[in-house]
This record gives C-alpha cells, sequence and structure tokens, in this order.
C-alpha cells in the first residue's frame, strides 16, 4: 500500500530500476511531482505522477515527437537557454486515484506504459 508521496517515489524508483526507464523529480514548477520517462524511437514517452489536494494523484502519459534528431534536439533544449522545445506534444489522462494507493494499480499504469 502506498499512503503519501515519499512512498510514491520511492515505489517508482523501484519501478524505474525495474523497466530500464528514468525517474524525475519536481520536473515542473514546484509541482512535487514524480515524472518516469523513456524513449520508443523519435518519441520521448513521459508518466506524470501529480499529486493533488485531498489526497488525489493524477497521472498523465505525455508523448513528445520530434521529426529528427530526438536527443540531441531533447539534450539542446536542456542544456541551451531559450533553445526551443521542438517536439509536438500529445497527451491523455490516465487515471485519477486516491491515496492510499494499491502498489499493483500503479505498477499496471507503468507497466501499459513502458511495455507497450
Amino acid at each position: 500500500m502506498i499512503n503519501d508521496s515519499p512512498q510514491l517515489g520511492t515505489f517508482l524508483q523501484a519501478q524505474a530500476s525495474r523497466t530500464g526507464a528514468h525517474l524525475a523529480f519536481d520536473t515542473h514548477y514546484d509541482a512535487q511531482n514524480w515524472q518516469l520517462s523513456w524513449w520508443r524511437g523519435a518519441t520521448l514517452h513521459r508518466l506524470d505522477f501529480q499529486p493533488l489536494e485531498h489526497g488525489r494523484l493524477s497521472v498523465t502519459h505525455y508523448q513528445d515527437h520530434f521529426r529528427f534528431l530526438p536527443r540531441l534536439l531533447r539534450w539542446a533544449h536542456d542544456a541551451i537557454p531559450f533553445f526551443p522545445y521542438m517536439a509536438r506534444i500529445e497527451w491523455s489522462n490516465e487515471a485519477i486515484e486516491h491515496f492510499p494507493l494499491q502498489e499493483e494499480k500503479i505498477k499496471t499504469i507503468v507497466s501499459s506504459g513502458v511495455d507497450a
């Protein structure tokens, strides 16, 4: 059973190790979110786990599609100030859950994204 955001982070770290995905924390503007990411071809996939008020958790799947040189363009955006983000981003809401969470539910969400 996952009772709060720190426990979720520990569980997601184990899932990142298991699947080979990258795990990042607090990826946008003090949101205190957890984000698993992995590359599949020219597309960067990101599963964003965002704790919300009233013990809720939102899970969003982002897909960043690059036309060419995906890893170089992603690196350039991260390393060079004002370098534009040259991806087309699609997203879909995967789930809205409430703490405490069943570990199996989170494992299923991660597996459906990473292993697809």
